[in-house]
């Protein structure tokens, strides 16, 4: 006599049905739902759920119940792409930087025929929701949010940006911070820069640490001896670039030049500086990062290390594309060089200066 087939596997069968069919698109019933939609014990619903994770079908999220993980039979395209930055960034969607960023990004989504819409917090209703909406999801990734990363990657094709995932089968753009920092700190050694102060960013990102990784290997280059009192811990606002002005003005012997991890925090250094009865370039020169629209509009404009912006948002958006229609992409992970944009924030080094260093 033939074994009949076990009652989870029924039940599997039914929920793959289910999803081929289309009545399950995104998040399934709960497991007492199905247990009496398919008229079977709650323990047997939940192996086969059990099973399907395993497989690869489906996956949970923990309070909030059971999703379908394939992609391409679970949502209908939608034309749209959505760009995820973390709730916690200070100013968020508003800040100079990441304007510039979704800017970029909507330009060519729309050259492709895509929408793009922006969502802060994956654990929020309404971010649920524009989810279901999205064939594709661009994030700003940071390893603190490294959990949200994963749930994304789960429901959607995604590329990464500014830092890359610790789950190296999503795509990424990043910026060669490192190289970046490092070779502008060969132009301050040229113009006679001995005491080259430094503004970090945050230390929980790769962005921040490779910069102030390419600063310390920059003064290796040259000879300079790494001095922690030529370094003020910054967090990429522009508040913190007040504060970390006031702490190089108020040493014995300030830095000659500063490099700050970011545009905002060196705008804010400019004007602090300015307003404490120095001068910049001939008293402190001054380097940022990124080039944001008001860099070259300020008076001194700004020198600084310009991120290519329109590059980022090209390569991720192809991307997603690729993965969207299925096709091979060639080489995943990214790191694109950032240009020295020179303006009137430095200057050379008094001999009498240069001396005394």
């Amino acid at each position: 006599m033939a074994k009949s087939t076990p009652k989870y596997i029924l039940v599997e069968n039914k929920i793959k049905q289910a999803i081929k069919n289309r009545e399950f698109i995104d998040k399934l019933p709960g497991e007492r739902t199905l247990a009496k939609t398919f008229g079977y014990s709650y323990m047997t619903i939940r192996k086969a759920i059990d099973n399907l994770v395993t497989e690869g079908i489906i996956y949970k999220v923990p309070t909030r119940g059971a999703f379908v993980a394939d992609r391409k039979t679970a949502k209908k395209k939608t034309n749209v792409i959505g760009y995820f930055l973390d709730n916690n960034i200070v100013a968020g969607l508003t800040s100079p930087y990441y304007s510039l960023i979704f800017d970029a990004l909507e330009k060519q989504a729309t050259k492709h025929g895509y929408s793009l819409i922006y969502f802060s917090d994956f654990k929020d209703t309404n971010s649920i929701k524009r989810m279901a909406r999205v064939d594709g999801v661009i994030a700003s990734c940071f390893p603190r949010i490294e959990n949200v990363i994963h749930e994304i990657n789960n429901t959607a094709p995604m590329v990464v940006i500014d830092n890359s995932s610790s789950d190296k089968t999503i795509p990424s753009i990043i910026i060669d911070n490192f190289n970046a920092v490092t070779d502008t700190l060969d132009y301050l050694y040229k113009l006679g820069h001995r005491r080259i102060g430094f503004m970090t960013g945050l230390e929980d990102s790769d962005v921040g640490k490779n910069r102030y990784a390419g600063y310390k290997s920059g003064l290796t280059k040259h000879g300079l001896k790494f001095n922690k009192n030529l370094v003020f811990k910054g967090n990429f606002s522009y508040e913190s670039g007040l504060t970390g002005a006031d702490y190089f003005l108020s040493l014995k012997n300030p830095p000659t030049a500063i490099m700050c991890a970011n545009d905002s925090m060196a705008i804010a250094a400019l004007g602090k500086i300015i307003q404490n009865g120095s001068t910049v370039p001939d008293d402190i020169s001054i380097i940022g990062f990124d080039d944001i629209a008001v860099a070259s509009q300020i008076h001194p404009p700004l020198t600084t290390i310009s991120a290519p912006i329109a590059k980022i948002a090209e390569l991720a958006v192809d991307m997603l594309i690729s993965q969207i229609q299925n096709r091979e992409i060639a080489n995943k992970h990214v790191a694109l060089p950032a240009k020295l944009i020179k303006r009137k924030t430095c200057a050379d080094v008094k001999d009498s200066v240069v001396a005394a260093a």
